[in-house]
C-alpha cells in the first residue's frame, strides 16, 4: 500500500486553473506552481513499470473538490482502506474551490498522463466530463462517489446515497410528528440536481393527503448557509406560524434553527447531510433530526469497486452507501462523520 497527496496550485503561469488546489505527500504539505507535482508521480513510477507483471498494486487518482469536512472524512477513510489493502496505491487530489473546474479538469488530465489505471472522484460538474470521457477512452475505470452525472454515461461505478431512499425517510419522520393543520416549509437546495430534488420529494409524497400544509421556500438555499437564512426568513415572513422547516442540506437547516431562534419562534427543524453540526444542534435542542449519509463508505467502498474493476472482476452499477435517520437519542455517535 502506498498513499500520497499531491498538490495543484493556481496557474498563473501555466493556465491550467484558476484558483490552487492543495494536497500533501504523507503527512507532509507541498506547494507547486504546475498543477500537479511531478514528484508524486515519480514516486510511484516502479509501480507503474511492474504493472505489466500483475505484482504491482493497482494505481488509483482519488480526486475531491476541495477540503472540508465531509471531503476530508471520505480522505481518512480512503487512507484507511488503502492501509488495509496492499493491492491499492492511492494517490489523493483536492482543490481549494468546489466550482473550480479548471483545477479538477487539469487534475483528471494528470491522472491520464501518470498512467493512473482508477479514479475515484467526486465530480464538480457536467464541466468536468469531457476530461472523464477522454480518461475512460484511455481504459482508466472511473468510480463518481457522492454525486453521480447522468451525461458521464462511461462511469464504471457510482458509490452514493440513495437520495430516494434518504428522502423517503425524511418524509417518513416528518410525517410521524406533524399532524393535520401543521404547515412545512420545504427549503430546496440547487433545482435540478436530482440528489437534492429527491430529498425534497420524498417529504411532499409523505405529506400528501395528511392534511400537513407544505409551502417551498422562494429560492433555492444553494446548501449555504447564508442563503439558507434569507430562505428561512422568507418562510417565517410569509407563514409566521410555521411548525416545521425542512432543508434538502444541513447548512441551511442549521441557519434557519438560528434564524427562528432569534424570532422567538417554536420550530421543529430538519436537515439532511449528517454534519456534525446538525447532531451538536440536535443535541442542543435546535434542530429535532436530519439524515445522516456516510462519506467514509462511499470513499471505501468506491476504491474497492476501482480496484476490482482493473483487476477485472464485476461491480455494481450503483453501491448504495446507506442514510441513517438522526435525533436526539442517536445524535452522540454523529458528532463526527462516519
Amino acid at each position: 500500500m502506498r498513499t500520497r497527496h499531491v498538490l495543484a496550485a493556481s496557474v498563473g503561469a501555466l493556465a491550467l486553473a484558476t484558483t490552487g488546489c492543495s494536497g500533501t505527500s504523507g503527512t507532509t504539505a507541498a506547494s507547486s506552481s504546475a498543477a500537479p507535482n511531478t514528484s508524486a508521480s515519480a514516486s510511484s513510477s516502479d509501480s507503474a513499470s511492474s504493472s505489466a507483471s500483475g505484482s504491482a498494486p493497482v494505481k488509483v487518482a482519488f480526486i475531491t473538490k476541495f477540503p472540508v469536512a465531509f471531503y476530508t472524512a471520505m480522505v481518512d477513510s480512503a487512507k484507511a482502506y488503502a492501509a488495509k489493502n496492499p493491492a491499492a496505491d492511492v494517490t489523493f487530489f483536492s482543490c481549494k474551490s468546489p466550482s473550480d473546474v479548471a483545477c479538477q479538469t487539469a487534475q483528471i488530465e494528470d491522472a491520464v498522463a501518470k498512467g493512473f489505471q482508477a479514479m475515484v472522484i467526486t465530480p464538480m460538474g457536467p464541466e468536468v466530463v469531457p476530461a472523464m470521457n477522454a480518461a475512460a477512452d484511455k481504459g482508466i475505470k472511473i468510480v463518481l462517489a457522492d454525486n453521480d452525472l447522468a451525461a458521464f454515461t462511461k462511469k464504471t461505478a457510482v458509490a452514493a446515497t440513495d437520495n430516494v431512499k434518504g428522502g423517503q425517510a425524511a418524509g417518513a419522520y416528518l410525517k410521524s410528528v406533524l399532524k393535520s393543520g401543521d404547515t412545512i416549509g420545504l427549503m430546496e437546495g440547487v433545482r435540478g440536481v436530482p440528489a437534492l430534488d429527491a430529498r425534497i420529494k420524498g417529504v411532499q409524497d409523505a405529506l400528501q393527503g395528511t392534511g400537513v400544509k407544505v409551502i417551498i421556500g422562494g429560492a433555492e438555499s444553494k446548501c449555504d448557509a447564508a442563503k439558507g437564512a434569507a430562505v428561512a426568513e422568507d418562510l417565517l415572513t410569509r407563514s409566521p406560524n410555521l411548525t416545521a422547516i425542512y432543508s434538502a442540506c444541513d447548512d441551511p437547516a442549521i441557519s434557519a434553527a438560528k434564524v427562528a431562534k432569534q424570532k422567538g419562534k417554536t420550530v421543529l427543524v430538519m436537515g439532511y447531510d449528517g454534519l456534525p453540526d446538525a447532531a451538536k444542534a440536535i443535541q442542543a435542542g435546535d434542530m429535532r433530526a436530519t439524515i445522516a449519509q456516510f462519506p467514509g463508505k462511499m470513499a471505501a467502498l468506491g476504491l474497492e469497486a476501482a480496484v476490482k474493476a482493473v483487476q477485472g472482476a464485476s461491480v455494481e452499477a450503483f453501491i448504495d452507501t446507506g442514510t441513517q435517520l438522526v435525533t436526539k437519542d442517536n445524535a452522540a455517535s454523529f458528532l463526527a462523520f462516519q
